[in-house]
């Protein structure tokens, strides 16, 4: 499987990365959404591993740019989040596009389980 992971923070797109490979999969890691925009737009992966609460162009603003340029069903897009959202705001998230949100500290089994359903 080929994966994403968009996350300001350098720490977790490393670990997840070396994570992901270990479990055989090729994993692209980005520490910027709109950067990862641009990769989207030229290249194909299987997943995407998105960080909601970013500076600047958050985890929103990139669901919300895939919607309007109509590519989010095109998707499998899983949230992380270690911010407090409430249950309306997650069901708004996973209603743009976002096929599941996971809190911070994630599980990495239940992140595996989300990545392969």
């Amino acid at each position: 499987m080929r994966i994403l992971v968009v996350d300001d923070n350098e720490n977790i797109t490393k670990l997840l990365d070396r994570f992901l490979k270990l479990k055989e999969h090729e994993c692209v890691s980005i520490n910027d959404a709109k950067e990862a925009l641009s990769i989207i737009d030229k290249d194909k992966f299987d997943a995407i591993i998105l960080d909601l609460a970013m500076p600047g162009f958050t985890g929103i603003d990139f669901l919300q740019t895939l919607k309007k340029n109509e590519k989010i069903d095109q998707q499998k897009i899983i949230i992380l989040t270690a911010s407090n959202i409430s249950s309306d705001e997650e069901k708004n998230i996973l209603q743009m596009g976002a096929r599941a949100l996971l809190r911070k500290p994630i599980k990495l089994d239940s992140l595996m389980e989300n990545l392969v359903r």
